[in-house]
C-alpha cells in the first residue's frame, strides 16, 4: 500500500463512542439488574424469564449489584468488539481496493472497476462487464465515501443504474444454472438463520459465476 492511501473505517469520534457507550450502558444496566429482576418477575407476561428472573433477584446484598454491573461491562466489551469485527473497513488508492471484513480481505484493481456506488447502506463495486464484484452494508456517510473514490479517480455512480435489471430469486430458477441455484438456496439458508458471513460467503462464489445478488426482507434478487 502507497503511502497516498484513504482508510475508510470508524472516526477517531465513532471509536471513542463505541468503546465508551456499550461498556457504560453494560455498567448501569448491570447496576439496575437486580432491581429489574424483581420487579420484572412479578410480571405474568414474562414467561419464558421467570426462572432466571426469579434466580437473581433471590440474592440479597450490595455484592450483587457489583457483580452484575461487572457481567454488564464484560457484555458492553464484547458487544464493542463485535462492532469492529462486523465493520467493513475500506481502503482506497489510486491503483487498487482493499476490503477488510472479518478475516476476510479482498484486493480489486482500479483497472478491475468500471464503477462504484451506494445501494442503501451497501457499498457496490462493478466489474468490467457490469456485474458485481462486491457489495456489502457499511455505515459511513455516503459523503465521505463518494468523495474519497472521486479523489481517487474512481468513477462513482449516485444510482445503481441496474436496479430495474434485478428479478427475485424461485428455487430452481430457469435462467440460471444448476451451479447458480445451488448456492443460492444454500444462501437463502444461511439469510434465515442469520448466518451474515455464510450470507458473504456465498455471495462471493456467486460473484465468480457472474451473478450480482443481494436481498430485501429475506428474499434474494439476481441478475
Amino acid at each position: 500500500m502507497n503511502n497516498n492511501h484513504t482508510i475508510l473505517n470508524f472516526s477517531k469520534t465513532d471509536k471513542v463512542i463505541l468503546w465508551l457507550g456499550f461498556p457504560i450502558i453494560g455498567l448501569v444496566l448491570g447496576w439496575f439488574l437486580p432491581s429489574i429482576s424483581k420487579w420484572a418477575s412479578t410480571l405474568p407476561w414474562v414467561p419464558f424469564f421467570q426462572g432466571p428472573l426469579n434466580l437473581i433477584a433471590s440474592f440479597n446484598g450490595a455484592w450483587v449489584g457489583f457483580i452484575t454491573m461487572a457481567l454488564g461491562l464484560i457484555v458492553g466489551i464484547a458487544l464493542t468488539l463485535l462492532s469492529f469485527h462486523e465493520s467493513l473497513e475500506i481502503i482506497i488508492d489510486d491503483e487498487k481496493v482493499i476490503l477488510k471484513l472479518r478475516d476476510d480481505e479482498t484486493l480489486l484493481n482500479k483497472e478491475d472497476i468500471s464503477l462504484v456506488l451506494l445501494d442503501g447502506k451497501q457499498l457496490v463495486l462493478l466489474g468490467n462487464d457490469k456485474k458485481e464484484i462486491f457489495r456489502y452494508k457499511q455505515e459511513l456517510n455516503r459523503n465521505a465515501i463518494s468523495a474519497t473514490f472521486i479523489k481517487h479517480n474512481y468513477f462513482w455512480s449516485d444510482i445503481d443504474p441496474f436496479k430495474e435489471d434485478f428479478k427475485k430469486w424461485v428455487v430452481d430458477c430457469p435462467d440460471l444454472s444448476p451451479a447458480a441455484n445451488a448456492l443460492l438456496k444454500a444462501r437463502k439458508i444461511a439469510i434465515e438463520k442469520g448466518e451474515d458471513e455464510e450470507v458473504f460467503q456465498l455471495a462471493k462464489e456467486l460473484w465468480k459465476l457472474r451473478i450480482s445478488v443481494k436481498e430485501k426482507d429475506k428474499s434474494q434478487y439476481y441478475r
